[in-house]
């Protein structure tokens, strides 16, 4: 299939916006998801005008809000007949003390880890009628320098830090999307892979809600030209979502030089299993 019906979350700006162009380029049907309107607004413009394509439109939710993940669903259920490509790129890493979402949850796992994992769920109906569907989760390299996680504290409701937050969220959607893999297996769907990338250090907008600490400051000046810009980080999600390459490949992780084998330190399917559970148990009022 030529024309595919692509998806991709957090396109306003960085990483999401340059692969919605890129794919756009390449005549696909783009739905482009932000959080602001304007901003959103403003990045489909600028694809639509870059990309010569009329086939885009943008939606608009707070990916904060498990309640709105499950409204932005419905509404492009209703909207399409079919989903080829789902590209869970929306995500944050957030700045100061641990925060919670008007929901409860830590907001790091939150948009991190339980929004993707809703989100695919609730948009497996439209995947399933893709003759070949990809679900593409931009991770990070960061899950192998978070330490080991703690299981009966998922959300880091003791020892929290920044880094530790958002490192062990891209550990646990690697295994949830990994055990995609074994639930669509068990339920005999054979049309639909997962596969994790991640873009290096790319710069973006990732952090929010507060102002940098100086530490983080320095260390951003220090890594900063070492960094990939956003149309290089988007190198690895474009390559998972369209490449003849990986027609039929599931399970796997790659980086901006083809694949790469995630850390297996703390991995184990008890442990990928747990996550999923919890993780599950957060969304399942939302299904």
């Amino acid at each position: 299939m030529d024309n595919k019906v692509i998806l991709i979350t957090g396109a306003s700006d960085g990483i999401g916006k340059e692969t919605a162009k890129a794919l756009a380029k390449q005549g696909h049907t783009i739905i482009m998801h932000g959080r602001n309107p304007q901003k959103t607004k403003s990045a489909y413009e600028e694809v639509k005008t870059k990309s010569g394509n009329n086939n885009i439109e943008y939606l608009v939710a707070d990916f904060l809000s498990l309640a709105d993940i499950k409204r932005f669903a419905d509404n492009i259920k209703q909207k399409y007949d079919r989903l080829d490509v789902l590209v869970n790129n929306a995500g944050a890493q957030f700045t100061g003390k641990r925060k919670t979402t008007a929901e409860g949850h830590e907001k790091t796992m939150s948009i991190n880890v339980f929004a993707p994992h809703l989100l695919t769920i609730l948009l497996l109906p439209l995947l399933k009628k893709s003759p070949s569907a990809r679900v593409v989760t931009v991770a990070s390299a960061a899950h192998k320098m978070a330490g080991k996680p703690t299981l009966s504290d998922i959300e880091l409701k003791n020892n929290y830090s920044m880094g530790k937050a958002y490192g062990l969220s891209k550990l646990y959607v690697i295994w949830i999307m990994r055990h995609f893999v074994s639930e669509m297996a068990k339920a005999g769907i054979g049309n639909i892979t997962f596969n994790t990338v991640h873009p290096a250090s790319a710069t973006s907008s990732l952090g929010r809600e507060s102002t940098k600490s100086l530490t983080t400051k320095i260390i951003y000046f220090l890594w900063r030209p070492l960094m990939k810009t956003a149309a290089e980080g988007a190198a690895s999600s474009i390559y998972a979502a369209t490449s003849p390459d990986l027609e039929g490949i599931t399970g796997k992780y790659y980086g901006l030089k083809g694949e790469e084998k995630p850390s297996d330190k703390f991995y184990s399917p008890q442990n990928e299993l747990i996550v999923w559970d919890y993780s599950m148990n957060i969304i399942k009022p939302y299904l």
